[in-house]
C-alpha cells in the first residue's frame, strides 16, 4: 500500500515546524554559551553549526531563500568559533543578530527575496562575520 504524497501545504507546515524546533534549540544554545566557557562553549557552538547545516540547506527548498542566506553566514561564524580557545563577545552578538533575523523571517512567513531591510540585514551580517572570522 503507497502513501498518499505530502501536499506542498503539508510540507510547508514540516518546514515551519522543523525550522521552529531548530531556531528554538539554537536560543537554547545561545543561552548556554553565555554560562559556559572553554571546552563547554565550544561543544555548544559545534552542536550550533550542526543545526544550522540543516536550516541554510532547507530554506531555500521551501520558500526562503533569506534563510539560506542568513544561515550561511551564521554557520561560517559558529564553525570559526568552535575552533577558538575563548568566546569572543562580538561572536556572540553576532548570533544573537542571526537568531533573531531568522525568527523574524519565519515568524513573519517572509519567503522570497524578502523587502530590502531585511536583504541589507542579511548582507550586513555576511559583512560583520567576514570581519570578525578574517
Amino acid at each position: 500500500m503507497s502513501q498518499k504524497p505530502l501536499t506542498e501545504a503539508e510540507l510547508n507546515a514540516l518546514y515551519r515546524e522543523g525550522v521552529e524546533a531548530d531556531l528554538d534549540s539554537l536560543g537554547a544554545i545561545l543561552s548556554r554559551i553565555k554560562e559556559t566557557e572553554g571546552d563547554s562553549a565550544a561543544e555548544a557552538f559545534d552542536e550550533a553549526r550542526g543545526t544550522l547545516h540543516n536550516v541554510k540547506g532547507q530554506g531555500t527548498s521551501f520558500g526562503f531563500p533569506l534563510m539560506t542566506q542568513i544561515g550561511e553566514s551564521f554557520h561560517a561564524l559558529v564553525k570559526f568559533q568552535a575552533t577558538q580557545p575563548g568566546v569572543n563577545p562580538d561572536v556572540v552578538q553576532l548570533y544573537e543578530a542571526h537568531l533573531t533575523a531568522m525568527k523574524t523571517i519565519i515568524a513573519n512567513d517572509i519567503r522570497g527575496d524578502g523587502p530590502d531591510l531585511l536583504q541589507k540585514v542579511a548582507a550586513s551580517l555576511e559583512e560583520k562575520v567576514k570581519h570578525t572570522i578574517f
